[in-house]
């Protein structure tokens, strides 16, 4: 009988044990959007005496899923994918962002380990002269997801509106989504007008 009370007491012993100890992998982390460059590289769960300097906060409930979670893109630099809930965005450097939707929100993880890997998308710029002064600029990047799909995402960045004195790094260029076969059909028109 008083092995049976030993045992059954060791069990609740060890089961308290492993509840009260847990495994702190990141996941009540919030690591800011804005980074600087210096931070984004850090593992903020082997390195915990860096969270205060770069802003990482631990969150005290896990039911709170609105913190953004960010990825960086290798191609252009400074360009990320921001996820905050169930909404996804693209974020370049001095633009305002581009909300994503579709099967892409759901196949790229943003889990601790994955923050400190940059996605390694591809990226295809064209600048098209259809006149001495007028210029179309588009661009198409192809973003791999951690499921193992490529999704290919094309953009036209209109030119800037305003002078010069009202421009500043406040005003984000409005860069617009455009479909890829129109990508496509404008880059294969600027390369026959090129072989001529």
């Amino acid at each position: 009988m008083k092995s049976k009370i030993l045992l059954l007491s060791s069990i609740v012993m060890l089961s308290l044990m492993a509840g009260c100890a847990g495994s702190n992998n990141g996941e009540n982390l919030e690591v800011p959007t804005n980074l600087p460059p210096i931070c984004r590289d850090i593992d903020f769960v082997e390195q915990p005496d860096m969270r205060e300097m770069c802003g990482v906060r631990t969150v005290r409930t896990l039911a709170y899923k609105n913190v953004p979670q960010q990825r960086y893109l290798i191609k252009p630099q400074e360009t990320s994918i921001v996820k905050s809930g169930d909404k996804m965005e693209l974020r370049f450097q001095n633009s305002l962002p581009i909300y994503l939707d579709g099967p892409i929100t759901n196949e790229i993880l943003f889990n601790q380990d994955k923050r400190l890997e940059k996605i390694k998308n591809t990226y295809d710029y064209h600048e098209i002269y259809t006149s001495k002064s007028d210029r179309i600029r588009i661009f198409k990047m192809g973003i791999p997801t951690d499921m193992g799909t490529n999704y290919n995402f094309c953009f036209r960045i209109p030119e800037k509106k305003g002078k010069e004195r009202t421009r500043n790094r406040a005003m984000g260029n409005h860069i617009e989504t455009m479909s890829c076969a129109d990508y496509d059909k404008l880059v294969a028109d600027e390369q026959k007008r090129r072989a001529k």
